[in-house]
């Protein structure tokens, strides 16, 4: 199949990394690929475009591809699309934002094109909006992609999208990167032992993450079990105010390892942990730092929200929880307290991981869906 991908934006995020290494894996799979995304700002090192070019793709960067509804862009993208769709003689478009499907949709109905038009959600709870998100799933779109059952049945409900043009496929998440049998912790640098029982959680500190919460949870568990040691992995404008200073008052901070945002060596650090906690998605709302944990065969403790329980089936690969202090504190507790319960959570994630979060059985599954568009 010859297939465009368009992403309506320039900057590197989670849904920007599924794009470009599911355009990855269809050209290894002998489909011509063609992925179009917004150029970044001047002066910006990273972007899609950076990283699609390490990868060893050209992106098509001649269209503006904003990220919001632009009027004066939008009709110039979408003469522009036209015609590189109706002279490319694409078999597929496979969109990814809402202002790039749209763009796709427009280009395709208003130039009388039969191209198929698909879309990935990737919001763990479905698509968000109204008149507009109904224009585009009753007019402009031929298969839709979603991450959850969750999201699956609040589409079929709320926009009363047809079941057999909607399919619910994982996110997947590099299993090499994140392959624990050849990943050596970071610890030592951390001044922790191997014996050390380590928790954590990777997040923006930012106020709606419940940071304020997970301190009173963490308060509790140090006053009965003062050896846990506590890694925030991530940063925030306002870091300060929400997590360092309140835990110094708290006089829990010596527990509580600040790491600062991670990139390199993330992988590294995140095999230092023993249990992870999530409690809210960010923007990411496929959770990919759950999925990430489980390929490193770390269990978790989730608050009991959207798709959380979709991904960690409770007391299997983890806990899910109504996330108050108090119910925080004692997941922390039981799992500190059983180290052989937690290490088979910890197994059971890396095994749902490799059967579940597999980018080339993905491929596989999305290439049956395109194929029937």
């Amino acid at each position: 199949m010859k297939i465009l991908h368009i992403f309506s934006n320039w900057k590197w995020t989670g849904p920007a990394e599924h794009a470009l290494n599911l355009t990855l894996s269809l050209k290894k799979s002998g489909h011509s690929v063609s992925f179009a995304c917004a150029l970044p700002p001047d002066g910006v090192t990273q972007s899609i475009v950076s990283y699609a070019e390490k990868a060893g793709i050209t992106p098509v960067t001649q269209f503006n591809l904003n990220k919001h509804f632009n009027i004066s862009d939008n009709l110039r993208d979408t003469k522009a699309l036209r015609g590189f769709i109706n002279d490319g003689k694409f078999d597929l478009i496979h969109t990814h934002l809402p202002n790039d499907h749209f763009l796709a949709g427009m280009s395709v109905r208003t130039g009388f094109c039969k191209t198929p038009v698909i879309r990935t959600c990737y919001d763990g709870e479905g698509l968000q909006g109204g008149f507009r998100t109904r224009l585009l799933l009753s007019l402009m779109t031929d298969g839709l992609i979603v991450i959850s059952e969750l999201a699956k049945n609040r589409v079929i409900q709320q926009f009363s999208f047809p079941l057999g043009k909607i399919w619910k496929v994982d996110i997947p998440v590099d299993l090499k990167r994140f392959d624990p049998g050849s990943i050596k912790n970071n610890r030592d640098k951390y001044g922790l032992s191997e014996k050390t029982v380590v928790g954590g959680i990777v997040a923006r500190v930012q106020k709606h993450r419940r940071f304020e919460e997970l301190l009173k949870a963490l308060q509790i568990v140090f006053n009965e079990f003062s050896g846990l040691k506590f890694m925030i992995i991530g940063r925030g404008t306002h870091i300060e105010e929400i997590a360092i200073k309140p835990s110094q008052k708290m006089g829990i901070r010596t527990n509580l390892i600040f790491t600062g945002y991670k990139k390199e060596d993330f992988p590294e650090t995140l095999a230092c942990l023993n249990f992870k906690i999530f409690l809210v998605p960010g923007s990411d709302g496929s959770c990919r730092a759950v999925r990430e944990a489980m390929a490193m065969g770390i269990p978790t403790i989730a608050a009991d929200r959207g798709m959380l329980s979709e991904i960690i089936e409770h007391e299997k690969e983890g806990l899910i929880i109504d996330d108050t202090p108090e119910n925080m504190a004692k997941a922390i507790l039981f799992l500190i307290e059983h180290p052989d319960l937690r290490q088979k959570m910890g197994i059971n994630a890396y095994q749902k991981s490799r059967k579940q979060f597999d980018l080339d059985l993905q491929t596989k599954k999305l290439r049956i869906f395109m194929n029937q568009c």
